[in-house]
């Protein structure tokens, strides 16, 4: 019987959110963690577009970050319309297996000054599932 791993909670209030993550990892940045088996960094966006058009134009950005067909899965974090952006067999390797979350906010976020409807999360795809399965907005 394996042990089960140690989880960090992370905490920004700026973003208004709290995951769990691999123990083990390092801060980056503020917003950046990683370890020799993964990676999480958080992000916000503004778009008056649908949930859909959001998570279109990231899964595919004109640099083509998670390959020329990725997989977009509609779903819902914390009763709020959410998609997970999972990369296809020609992603960069340079991207180190880049998924995404986009959620959109319960109540629109300020950050310096500027309003952000929606949390991205990127994470590679081994850790995704795992980290946003903890996701909770703070209030």
């Amino acid at each position: 019987m394996s042990a089960t791993p140690i989880r960090k909670t992370y905490t920004n209030t700026a973003f208004n959110i709290q995951f769990q993550y691999p123990g083990h990892w390092q801060k980056v940045k503020d917003e950046r963690y990683e370890g020799h088996d993964g990676f999480f960094q958080i992000s916000a966006i503004f778009s008056e577009e649908s949930m859909n058009e959001v998570c279109q134009n990231e899964a595919f950005h004109q640099l083509i970050p998670y390959g020329t067909g990725p997989q977009i899965i509609h779903t819902h974090i914390q009763a709020q319309e959410a998609c997970y952006i999972y990369p296809s067999a020609d992603q960069p390797p340079e991207m180190k297996g880049q998924s995404a979350l986009i959620v959109r906010y319960p109540q629109s976020i300020q950050i310096d000054g500027t309003t952000y409807n929606y949390f991205i999360l990127w994470a590679d795809k081994n850790h995704i599932d795992e980290i946003s399965s903890t996701i909770r907005f703070l209030t």
